[in-house]
Formats: C-alpha cells, structure tokens, sequence
C-alpha cells in the first residue's frame, strides 16, 4: 500500500475502508482522490483496522484527541463479523458435503427393495416374498390371507414368527403366476376376537431425489415417496 505516514493516507484510507460514521467523523468524502472505491476485504481486514486505527492515533490533534472507543468497538464488531462469515462459509461446505455424501449413499440403494407399509406387492414366478407384520400381544393365533389380483385366497397360512417368507405356491402347493398380490393378517385372542395387522411387504427402489420439495427422497415402486430420512428396513 502508499505510504500511510501523511494525512492524505490516513483520508485515503478512511475513504477506502472507513464506515460512513468514521468518514463524517473526519471530514472524508466518497471521492476522495486516489482513494479506491471498492475493496475485496473492507473492515473486515484486521490488518487494514490496525493501520488505520494507528493513522488516526498518530495524527490526531493533541489538544483535541479523538475518540479512539469507536475505531476499537468497530474492530471488535467486524473481527466477530469475520469470525461469523468464515463459520458460515464452512457451515454451507459442510452441508454440501453432507449433500453430496447423501446422495452417494442413496444412489447405491436404486435397485434395492425396502419393506412399506402396505399389504400388496408384485410378486415375480418362483420368487419367494418376504413379509413382516407384528402380532397383538394377547394373541393366540395369527394368519395370513392371501389373495390374488382377482380376489381369489390363492392360500391361508398360520403365522408363528412376525417375519414370513411366502415361498410362492398356493394352498395346493403349486406355483402361482407373476402379478399383484394382497396379503391381510389377522390375529385372534382367546374370546375368538380377531384384530386386523399391519403388513410390511417389499417394493423396488426406482430412484432417489435429493433435496426435492418434499426433501431427500427414494421413489418406491407402487408406493410413491419414501423419506430419506425414516428408518430404512432393507430386504436383504
């Protein structure tokens, strides 16, 4: 920088970095010559501050000082200032790493299925179907129905663990063809009450969206939106 050892350094400096008060304070204009109109760093620059606030000091009239409160609070409020911006900006690099890391994570789910709450699911020739459902607590005995896209029962089947896998035959033991299939458990307590279960079956993740207007997302086949950020019950 120019040499700051004479009172148009010290205007110039005002000018350059000084706050409209500090400029009143001590008679500088926007357009004071050779001064610069913009500066990268302003007051936030401790540097600059310093410079500045011992320009002042060294040129101030000894009979009339001026009040040195306001440059030392000033460089106080913008040192946090810059403390404040530079915690922002790491805050924001965070969050887009965070970002990013979300949705490498999601990518590798695309392809995968997730348990829903729901009591269809496509079922596919030969495959087996992996089921949950939790049990009433004064249960003595839980089923499960299962019908086909028509309304048919294709099978009835006592339950004795809330995770079943559905081996794809019907009640005859023969292989049932590829489509839609409702499964509805009941359970039944000992005055002969029944109680309907909710049933979690698995559906394909087609996709996933970050940071949609719902939020992070994966896009569930027959099922729609699934939070990313719900607890996830991966069939595997």
């Amino acid at each position: 920088m120019a040499d700051i050892n004479t009172n148009s350094a010290l205007s110039g400096l005002i000018s350059q970095y000084g706050t409209e008060q500090a400029k009143a304070k001590t008679g500088v204009g926007n357009n004071t010559a050779g001064a610069s109109t913009e500066s990268a760093d302003g007051l936030a620059n401790q540097d600059v501050f310093m410079r500045l606030y011992i320009e002042q000091l060294k040129n101030q009239d000894p009979t009339k000082p001026q009040d040195s409160g306001d440059m030392v609070s000033q460089m106080a409020e913008f040192s946090s200032l810059e403390r404040l911006t530079k915690m922002s900006d790491e805050m924001e690099n965070l969050s887009n790493s965070l970002i990013s890391s979300q949705a490498l994570t999601a990518s590798t789910l695309v392809g995968q299925y997730v348990y829903v709450e729901q009591d269809s699911a496509a079922v596919a020739e030969g495959n087996p179907t992996m089921l949950k459902t939790s049990f009433a607590s004064d249960a003595v005995k839980n089923e499960l129905q299962i019908t086909n896209s028509a309304g048919q029962v294709v099978d009835k089947i006592t339950l004795t663990d809330e995770e079943f896998q559905w081996d794809g035959t019907d009640g005859n033991g023969n292989m049932v063809p590829s489509g839609m299939y409702t499964f509805r458990a009941t359970s039944t307590n000992a005055e002969g009450e029944i109680t309907q279960l909710s049933v979690l079956t698995p559906a394909r993740i087609n996709g996933v969206t970050i940071n949609g207007s719902e939020g992070s997302t994966l896009n569930v086949a027959n099922y729609g939106k699934l939070p990313l950020s719900d607890k996830l019950d991966i069939v595997g």
